[in-house]
């Protein structure tokens, strides 16, 4: 299934026992309503699981996509005013001028 249609079920589920929790609770108070209050605290937490679950995914993947065109540039490619750097991913300061920190 997708994971925004996942995402949007939590999200209603969670709402959904939320207001049936608020009815209850008016009707017969927090002793016997307290299991949809649950309820409603777990369909919330899935929905943030989920979510936080989706993003670490595409950071993943974002980094996964960089890695090749990082090592590419690294290997092949040239510094700025093209002239290649000694180390690979420091820069070199001889052009600009200044000094590396220590």
């Amino acid at each position: 299934m997708n994971s925004k249609l996942i995402r949007t079920i939590f999200l209603a589920l969670a709402f959904g026992f939320l207001a049936l929790w608020v009815l209850e609770f008016r009707r017969a108070g927090l002793l016997e309503s307290y299991w949809l209050l649950l309820l409603c605290i777990v369909c919330f937490l899935l929905f943030q699981f989920s979510r936080l679950k989706a993003a670490t995914l595409a950071k993943q993947a974002k980094e996964s996509e960089a890695a090749p065109q990082k090592s590419a540039t690294a290997a092949g490619g040239s510094a700025v005013g093209g002239k290649r750097s000694a180390v690979p991913g420091v820069p070199d300061h001889s052009k600009t001028g200044k000094k590396p920190k220590k």
